[in-house]
């Protein structure tokens, strides 16, 4: 099975597409991309809900020309992994450890084609499976960077939140929560709440009419309800003070799908965290226009100068607090 294709998204240099299998006999599909040039160390890349490699290859490509070999996979449930379930446009995790386990599986299997240092770049549910598999030591990070990190869902409190876990623990949790897509159709740009940028976001919603296999509708009441389980543990006394790698979280300034108050609550409790604010941003930071990408990526170069510093460069001081 190849890389999907469309024009303007070209593949990135010496990618390769990778398989293995994960809990369950998931069949799951991972990338591999080599650092351009010297190789200052490798970037571990934890998407979002919904997306796949392909929508990534521009930010791994970036990546490589800064030095990094990239690892990223698509998660269970989504892209061209495995679903479990028989609706396979449903978006449902039975709990957030599953997708931590099959990243641990694949890094055991893949992980010797990643140069040490190790960076995480993580955005939105990507963000929450990033920081619990650095809560639970399945991935030593020296360092890393999240996007939007999905620490809390907009509109998913009080009575919402107890509805949905009601109905999980019913035994419901594979029907879709309430006022979700349960069909995937192309969006307008105009009505979009992910990027200010058109070309990026047509080149994503293109790679899902090209093989209608990524497409991705709404989420799961069980979802919904293992992303919360998820983020309760971070708030645990204690259960982040181990993680005391240099931290950038970025918050998008016209977010409206995750709670961005999360943001600054969870870098309070990151020993060593920095809270940023990319004003003007949509959702996707890492997919909006160029001058608002700009900003994320010094965010990013911050944390990878700290931890693996350019050569002939000395690493600059690390600051603390959020």
């Amino acid at each position: 099975m190849a890389f999907v294709r469309v024009p303007g998204n070209p593949e990135p240099e010496g990618a390769e597409e990778l398989w293995l299998e994960g809990r369950g006999g998931v069949k799951l599909r991972a990338l591999f991309a080599p650092a351009i040039g010297a190789p200052r160390g490798s970037v571990i890349l934890f998407t979002g809900r919904t997306e796949f490699v392909e929508k990534y290859f521009e930010v791994v490509g970036e990546l490589q020309r800064r030095g990094f070999a990239v690892f990223t996979m698509d998660w269970r449930g989504q892209g061209l992994s495995g679903r479990e379930q028989a609706n396979a446009l449903k978006g449902h995790l039975a709990t957030f450890d599953d997708p931590v386990a099959d990243l641990y599986a694949a890094l055991r299997m893949y992980g010797d084609r990643l140069p040490k240092p190790h960076i995480v770049l993580a955005h939105s549910m990507g963000g929450c499976i990033a920081l619990r598999a650095m809560q639970t030591n399945r991935i030593a990070a020296d360092g890393a960077v999240f996007s939007a990190p999905m620490w809390g869902i907009a509109n998913v409190k009080g009575f919402a939140e107890d509805f949905t876990r009601f109905m999980t623990g019913a035994g419901l949790g594979g029907m879709f929560a309430p006022g979700v897509e349960t069909k995937w159709t192309k969006q307008s740009f105009k009505k979009n709440a992910l990027t200010h940028d058109q070309e990026r976001y047509a080149r994503a919603q293109g790679l899902v009419a090209e093989n209608a296999g990524l497409a991705l509708a709404g989420p799961t009441l069980g979802w919904v309800t293992a992303a919360l389980d998820a983020i309760d543990t971070f708030h645990q006394p204690g259960a982040l003070n181990h993680l005391r790698m240099p931290i950038m979280v970025m918050s998008a300034g016209e977010e409206a799908l995750v709670d961005n108050s999360s943001h600054a609550e969870i870098a309070t409790l990151l020993p060593n965290a920095r809270h940023i604010m990319i004003d003007g941003a949509r959702h996707e930071i890492l997919m909006e226009t160029d001058n608002l990408r700009a900003q994320a990526w010094a965010a990013f170069d911050a944390i990878a100068d700290a931890v693996a510093p350019r050569a002939g460069a000395t690493a600059p001081a690390q600051q603390t607090g959020a």
